[in-house]
C-alpha cells in the first residue's frame, strides 16, 4: 500500500525564518525521504487605493497564486513524494489579507473550502520588531509589505486563524535556527511523520 504524502506548511510573518526552517529541514531529511518544496510566488495583497484598478488586479493575482499553489501540491500528491514542504501557504494569504484591510479572514476561509489544511502546519512566533529588523539585514530589495504595521497586523491574522486550519504548532522563531531545527525533527517524530 502506497503511503501517504504528507503537507507541511510553514507560515509565520516574513523574516521569521519559515525559509530557513525549510532549507534545514529538507538538507535533514532528504537522504532518506522523497520531499517536494512549494514556494507560492507572492503577490501581497496591497492597499495603495491610489490606483483602484492596479489594486484590483493585484489583489486577483494573490488569489489566483494561492489556487495555483493548491493545484501544485494535489498534483504532486499523486507523484509519490513522502513530504511536500509548503513555504507560505493558504494561512500566510490570509494572514495578510487581514493586513489589507480583509478582516473577515473566516469567511474567506470557508469560501476557500476545496482547499484543504496541511497535515501539519509550523508557525514560527516572533515578535514584529525583530522580524523587521531581520528583514532589514537581506541584501535583497524590499517589499512594500515589509512594515511594521503590516508584520503587526499580519500577526495578529495569524493568531485568529488557528482555529481554523488544522493542527498547528507554534514554536519560538526567537531561538538560533539549528535548536529550532532539532525541535522540528522531534516533532515530526513525535507525530510519527519520520
Amino acid at each position: 500500500m502506497k503511503k501517504r504524502t504528507k503537507v507541511i506548511a510553514f507560515a509565520g510573518i516574513d523574516g521569521c525564518g519559515k525559509s530557513t526552517q525549510i532549507k534545514l529541514l529538507y538538507d535533514a531529511l532528504i537522504s532518506e525521504y522523497n520531499i517536494f518544496i512549494s514556494k507560492i510566488t507572492y503577490m501581497p495583497l496591497n492597499d495603495m487605493k491610489q490606483n483602484k484598478l492596479q489594486d484590483l488586479l493585484l489583489d486577483c493575482r494573490s488569489g489566483i497564486e494561492i489556487l495555483k499553489q493548491a493545484w501544485e501540491i494535489w498534483q504532486k500528491t499523486k507523484d509519490g513524494y513522502d513530504y511536500i514542504f509548503c513555504d507560505r501557504y493558504l494561512m500566510c494569504y490570509l494572514a495578510y489579507a487581514y493586513a489589507y484591510g480583509f478582516k473577515n479572514i473566516e469567511l474567506i476561509r470557508q469560501m476557500l473550502f476545496f482547499i484543504k489544511n496541511p497535515d501539519l502546519t509550523f508557525y514560527f512566533d516572533l515578535d514584529p520588531t525583530l522580524a523587521l529588523t531581520r528583514i532589514n539585514k537581506r541584501a535583497e530589495v524590499h517589499d512594500k509589505h515589509e512594515n511594521i504595521t503590516t508584520l503587526t497586523q499580519a500577526q495578529r491574522g495569524y493568531t485568529k486563524l488557528f482555529p481554523y486550519m488544522g493542527e498547528i504548532i507554534s514554536l519560538d522563531a526567537t531561538q538560533e535556527p539549528e535548536k529550532i531545527n532539532k525541535n522540528l525533527i522531534r516533532i515530526l517524530n513525535n507525530h510519527h511523520f519520520i
